[in-house]
């Protein structure tokens, strides 16, 4: 076994350490909140260093349909944990996002690797394309983690029955403030993403960007309008929760659906 899969699994093994740990916290059934934080921690420490492997290479990166993914839930896991400090945390959508990323890490150990795409030229745009693509993914999928909680918790108060992991979750307009909060830091994020995005492609068509372009485009349009939404005609509760998976699903279509199609179905790449 290399290095690399030690530490994927070591990652992965934290990942789910940190889960139990912070519904056994939430259930209030023990003070384990601190150790799924400590095991969050260690487990992002490893899934960097197994991601440093496909970055820092000596040579020019080589990414794939599975580092790129894994990559992601990095940025997903990192962002909650930055959270911590904060009076507003956003650590409890770990529910969700650790166990994601756990099967993900696995995904990564248990498949044949796939030839990734030479990252050949390191060009300013190419960098903040990168970096603010996978921030925008990473912000819009906690996003879509506290749309869901904010659906559970609207279910539950229409029907007057209350679990005990609902009730452990903030208030419901706690949760909406945050939602809001997040996608128009990742709104922002993503209209970054696009503009170096379309600075960076040379031929759209030729690239076979199109499908990517057109969907993440669609992504950041309902983004938008529903911050109008929110903004001028009070929007919340169920349309923004459908809006916010609306939105985050056609950005996974975008970002990991033409990945797969592209590289792993066809074996073609962007760069051809």
């Amino acid at each position: 076994m290399s290095m690399h899969d030690v530490f994927l699994l070591g990652a992965a093994a934290c990942y789910l350490g940190a889960v139990i740990g912070l519904y056994r916290s939430l259930l209030s059934t023990a003070d384990s909140r601190g150790l799924a934080v400590g095991l969050t921690l260690l487990g992002v420490l490893l899934h960097g260093t197994a991601q440093a492997g496909h970055w820092f290479t000596g040579g020019p990166p080589e990414i794939s349909f599975l580092s790129a993914l894994s990559l992601c839930a990095l940025v997903v896991v990192l962002l909650l944990l930055v959270s911590v400090p904060f009076r507003n945390s956003v650590f409890d959508a770990g529910l969700v996002a650790l166990p994601l990323a756990t099967v993900i890490l696995l995904a990564e150990w248990l498949l044949p690797p796939e030839p990734g795409i030479l990252l050949e030229s390191h060009t300013a745009k190419t960098a903040w394309h990168v970096v603010s693509s996978v921030l925008a993914f990473g912000v819009l999928s906690i996003a879509a983690v506290y749309a869901l909680f904010v659906s559970l918790i609207d279910h539950f108060l229409r029907r007057h029955h209350l679990i005990r992991l609902v009730q452990a979750l903030p208030a419901l307009e706690v949760l909406e403030s945050l939602l809001f909060r997040l996608i128009s830091a990742g709104f922002v994020l993503l209209t970054v993403s696009l503009i170096t995005g379309l600075l960076f492609v040379q031929n759209m068509f030729a690239q076979h960007l199109a499908h990517k372009t057109i969907l993440s485009i669609c992504a950041w349009l309902i983004f938008g309008v529903l911050l109008w939404g929110r903004q001028f005609r009070g929007w919340r509760g169920r349309t923004a929760v459908r809006l916010t998976l609306a939105g985050v699903f056609i950005l996974v279509l975008a970002y990991f659906g033409s990945k797969l199609v592209l590289e792993v179905l066809l074996h073609r790449s962007w760069q051809v």
